[in-house]
């Protein structure tokens, strides 16, 4: 459900940040590590750190908009 729509930022976001998906029963011991018990979960990480992450499903620009967001954040930081 969600993937089509990340995707779509993937696409038109190209250099501005980089999207990557994972899949926490192939890697649970990251989805442990991060306290991940919502899916779809979305983190935005800079420097290494996780800034902020949201939990449920988001249309594209939705996702577009809590990344830029978050990228305010960050440049704050």
């Amino acid at each position: 459900m969600v993937a089509p729509e990340v995707a779509k930022v993937a696409a038109t976001s190209k250099g501005e940040f980089i999207v990557a998906k994972l899949n926490t029963d192939e890697v649970s011991d990251v989805a442990m590590q991060y306290q991940i018990s919502s899916i779809p979960t979305m983190a935005i990480f800079h420097e290494g750190r996780e800034m902020t992450r949201m939990a449920g499903a988001r249309p594209a620009a939705g996702i577009l908009d809590f990344v830029r967001k978050a990228a305010g954040l960050a440049t704050k930081s």
